[in-house]
């Protein structure tokens, strides 16, 4: 039976079977509703052409048969095939040979057979499935859409999504034609002008460009980035990538690799979880850390949890617990079992908590250990501020403690407060000067003291002392209301005693002692021993003669006289003395009085000395130390040491 151009009214189920075959289609903006109503009335579905159309209920009940260049027509949608089984009853249709859906808004589907069925309300394409819409096209083996949840579904073969730019091809996918949300599965390959994707497993959204990877994947961007991950979302708007799970990426810019990572290459922002490491290639920085945050184009890095931070660009390392660094204004913070180091200003500094700025300003708190290898000097203490032109260290246990390498063999020094004062700064007449205040404690290989308010000066390398000063070195000992010693590379160089002198020389016998006591003394050493020493002012003496061939004590000078200059040889004898008048008197070793053996203001303090750079936390108390202090001590130099 033939029929064209034949006006066809169906009602019930003829028009719904009709309406949800010339609807079909993903992502059509018809809703569900509209779909599950009657045809309204006047609207027709038209049978343009069939070569036979019949119904034979014994053979095939309640199913109507079209076969041959079968077309039908509803509005402004088509259906072609080479036959078609409706059965009105149960709700159903089938299509078979070259059916071609089409509507006149672009949207087309073609496969070898369809069936639609209307209890479910689902369609099954199959074989040679082809589905395209503006923007939009699916090639597969296999096609099912269910009307109700607006969900295509593929399978049986590969198959490749076009939407847009992108391309999906997978062994099967799911697709909602409402929300865009969509599923592949099966060796999926996912590409763009933005990226390549790899994966066994796939979900995303069409519309946002969201896509989350799921499996072994690879991921790799037009911008050179090349991403493994089992677990990851990538934006292909916004470039935004969040991975999840030991993640790495590597790209001509910068690597990332970690347990976590959030990382976008346009804003320059990567943040990462777990054993962190992040290697920022064109700043030529290197980040590891349990937790870390990044941005490439700003320089700022925030971590915690074993942080390491190498700026290869501001020759900077940076490690602690908890560390937040900015590489444009060089502003660096630790918390935790901090280390910085400065290879630009050649300065490391370790602490608990620790900040230190691009303007080389440093505070410490906790085990503070400053070390400026180009100043060559070092601070110590429970609290540290350091600048370029002032410091200050005090507190913590053992205490507060400088050490001054810059003339060869270092000087270690332990007081209450340490704190330094740079003069002519950025001159060439510059210099610095270290204060130590109170409970003051010195060691160097050739000297040792102890007072109670210390200078250091770096133009002339000169120690000055104040309040109880007492200097040894070798088997001397020198006291007096204040002393200067000014230093070579690796000794002392010359001494001044002011003020109620006193200069012990420990003898090879016990307790015999070479001494001179005066109002002022001065001391010209070479290579750590005496070679001239000048007393002035009420000057007093006791001086053992030594025999030339054992060195055996002979005698005891016992001088007394106004000025006095004695001149030693290399080997420590004496050579000549030299005084203007003089009262003396020579004692045999057997006929010495008591009363001669000590100089009334005779102190020796062997207890006090540091033994070695340990020994300066030691507290000391000194014994009469009121017996050498026959009259007023001048008040040291009281000055702003810390400044501004």
């Amino acid at each position: 039976m033939n029929s064209n151009n034949k006006s066809i009214s169906f009602c019930g189920h003829r028009i719904l079977i009709i309406w949800i075959l010339c609807l079909f289609g993903l992502g059509l903006p018809i809703t569900i509703e509209a779909q599950t109503k009657p045809a309204s009335k006047g609207e027709k579905v038209f049978i343009d052409h069939a070569d036979k159309l019949r119904y034979d209920q014994f053979v095939m009940p309640d199913v109507q048969i079209a076969t041959g260049r079968v077309k039908f027509r509803y509005k402004d949608m088509i259906l072609l095939c080479d036959s078609a089984y409706l059965n009105d009853k149960q709700n159903w249709f089938k299509v078979f040979g070259h059916v071609d859906l089409r509507r006149s808004d672009g949207m087309r589907l073609t496969c070898e057979r369809a069936h639609y069925d209307g209890m479910m309300q689902q369609m099954h394409a199959r074989k040679n499935v082809f589905f395209r819409e503006p923007g939009r096209s699916l090639r597969c083996d296999s096609l099912d859409y269910d009307m109700v949840s607006n969900i295509a579904t593929y399978f049986g073969g590969r198959g490749t999504l076009v939407y847009g730019p992108s391309t999906v091809v997978a062994d099967r996918g799911d697709y909602n034609t409402k929300t865009h949300d969509a599923n592949f599965y099966g060796d999926v390959v996912i590409r763009s002008p933005k990226y390549r994707i790899n994966t066994p497993s796939a979900r995303g959204n069409t519309e946002t460009g969201v896509m989350n990877v799921i499996g072994k994947s690879v991921i790799r961007t037009a911008k050179g980035e090349i991403v493994h991950t089992n677990n990851g979302t990538y934006n292909s708007k916004t470039d935004q990538m969040e991975l999840f799970g030991r993640s790495t990426i590597t790209s001509p810019q910068r690597d990332v690799e970690g347990e976590n990572i959030s990382y976008n290459s346009t804003t320059g922002d990567a943040e990462g979880h777990g054993n962190v490491k992040i290697v920022d290639k064109v700043n030529r920085r290197t980040i590891t850390g349990d937790d870390v945050v990044y941005n490439a184009k700003t320089g700022y890095t925030e971590g915690h949890g074993n942080m390491r931070i190498v700026d290869n660009l501001r020759k900077r390392i940076i490690t602690g617990d908890n560390v937040v660094y900015n590489a444009k204004t060089g502003h660096s913070e630790g918390h935790g079992n901090v280390k910085i180091v400065d290879n630009f200003k050649q300065r490391t500094i370790t602490g608990r908590d620790l900040t230190y700025s691009n303007n080389h300003e440093a505070h410490g708190e906790g085990d503070v250990d400053f070390i400026d290898y180009k100043r060559k000097h070092a601070f110590r203490g429970d609290y540290v501020h350091y600048t370029d032109t002032t410091a200050i260290a005090y507190g913590g246990n053992p205490g507060p403690t400088v050490k001054d390498f810059s003339r060869g063999d270092t000087l270690f020094m332990h007081a209450d407060t340490i704190s330094m004062k740079a003069f002519h700064f950025n001159t060439p007449q510059m210099y610095r000067e270290i204060y130590g205040v109170h409970n003051v404690r010195a060691f160097r290989t050739d000297v040792q003291a102890v007072c109670g308010f210390l200078v250091i000066n770096s133009r002339d390398s000169c120690i000055t002392m104040y309040e109880d000063p007492i200097v040894w070195s070798g088997r001397r000992q020198l006291l007096g209301d204040s002393i200067k010693a000014y230093m070579n590379d690796s000794t002392i160089k010359k001494a001044y005693v002011f003020g109620n002198a006193l200069s012990v020389e420990e003898l090879n016998e016990n307790d015999r002692f070479n001494q001179i006591s005066s109002n002022r003394m001065t001391a010209d050493f070479i290579d750590g021993n005496v070679r001239r020493a000048d007393a002035i002012g009420n000057v007093l003496v006791v001086y053992y003669r030594a025999d030339d061939k054992d060195g055996s004590l002979i005698a005891m000078n016992y001088t007394e006289t106004d000025t006095m200059r004695i001149y030693m040889s290399e080997l420590r004898k004496l050579q000549k003395i030299w005084m203007p008048k003089a009262d003396g008197v020579v004692y045999p070793m057997t006929q010495i009085p008591p009363d001669r053996l000590k100089l009334p203001n005779f102190q020796w303090y062997p207890l006090i000395r540091p033994l070695d750079k340990f020994d300066i936390y030691r507290k000391v108390s000194r014994e009469n130390a009121n017996e050498i202090r026959k009259r007023a001590i001048a008040t040291p130099p009281r000055q702003n040491i810390i400044g501004k």
